[in-house]
């Protein structure tokens, strides 16, 4: 055991002392009760020095965005100042919009919204421009994947 677990073990072993001087417990109770806490200082440190893999879950998925997203940021970006969070929002959208749709020709503007890691405060005029994008690309078909074509000799 780590010095820190003996550190444990004689505070708790030090607490049921207490515990059995301040109710007066009787000596055999008084000998259960210590005898308890130095089991858990024990325990505690046997427990902390085992080292065992622990089971790490998955991520859970990301949520589906979609036309509906784009349009309730729209009706939200109504007021009269934008803030922060509607920014976020806005590249959180742009940054799925363009994963999804890495083949869609996109602005300059959108690229370098984009490729910011923390965008800074926009303009109404600014994502307004960005969301009528963001719309457009949602509402244009997906680009199939080109596919080969085999002409059969005669």
């Amino acid at each position: 055991m780590t010095r820190s677990a003996w550190a444990i073990t004689a505070a708790l072993v030090g607490l049921a002392l207490v515990a059995v001087w301040f109710f007066g417990l009787d000596p055999r109770h008084g000998v259960v009760l210590v005898g308890a806490a130095c089991a858990a200082g024990i325990a505690n440190g046997v427990l902390e020095a085992v080292d065992i893999p622990r089971i790490v879950l998955p991520r859970p998925p990301e949520p589906e965005r979609g036309l509906a997203d784009l349009q309730a940021l729209e009706f939200s970006l109504a007021s009269t100042d934008p803030g922060m969070r509607a920014v976020l929002e806005v590249h959180t959208l742009a940054r799925s919009v363009a994963a999804a749709r890495p083949g869609t020709p996109r602005s300059d503007a959108l690229d370098a919204f984009v490729a910011e890691p923390r965008p800074s405060g926009l303009t109404h005029r600014e994502l307004q421009a960005l969301g009528a994008e963001l719309e457009r690309i949602v509402l244009s078909p997906a680009p199939h994947p080109t596919s080969t074509r085999h002409q059969e000799a005669p």
